[in-house]
């Protein structure tokens, strides 16, 4: 996962199915009242986690945090935008991730081997689906120079992946997290 990157702070989060089935959700399975959401919801528990990554404070309502972020599975592609907007009860939602309807980071896309569901498919098809991969967390990953990767992961770590130490919040069961390099004290 590390690879030549020299990550110096790296948040992940979690999906849970019914994030997966709203950024997945086709324009004919909207619901009849309103849209339905086309978000990923950073739960409160998380929500200073991400801020730390972010190096921001909970924004104001109308007003989104905005991240330059490039796919780690692609470098050569250009960096695009990612927004993070508050929500009630003092959660956040990374916005416009509906693939459907809007413009998702490319680094959390089928094209990047990223799952995805069918049309039809519902909440439990997608629970269905993160439970045969073990789990899913999508990752933003600040390197030595101050640019923002996107990237996910499945399952649980390869033996390497396991000795990072960042590891215990980006595989398995861990919901997510906040992790920064810290330097050795001598």
């Amino acid at each position: 996962m590390n690879g030549d990157l020299k990550i110096d702070e790296l948040w992940s989060l979690k999906l849970k199915p019914s994030d997966l089935y709203n950024i997945e959700r086709w324009p004919s399975d909207k619901p009849a009242t309103g849209g339905g959401h086309t978000y990923i919801q950073v739960p409160k528990r998380l929500v200073a986690d991400v801020l730390a990554f972010l190096r921001e404070a909970y924004p104001d309502k109308g007003v989104p945090v905005i991240l330059e972020v490039n796919n780690r599975a692609r470098p050569d592609l250009e960096a695009e935008r990612l927004e993070f907007w508050e929500k009630s009860s003092g959660r956040m939602r990374i916005a416009r991730q509906n693939r459907h309807g809007q413009a998702r980071l490319r680094a959390w896309s089928p094209e990047m081997g990223f799952p995805s569901l069918e049309q039809y498919q519902d909440t439990g098809d997608a629970a269905t689906l993160l439970d045969s991969i073990g789990g899913l967390h999508i990752y933003l990953a600040r390197a030595a120079d101050g640019t923002v990767w996107a990237g996910y992961t499945v399952g649980n770590p390869s033996e390497a992946d396991s000795q990072l130490p960042f590891a215990d919040i980006l595989w398995g069961d861990s919901p997510g997290g906040y992790w920064r390099y810290e330097a050795p004290t001598k």
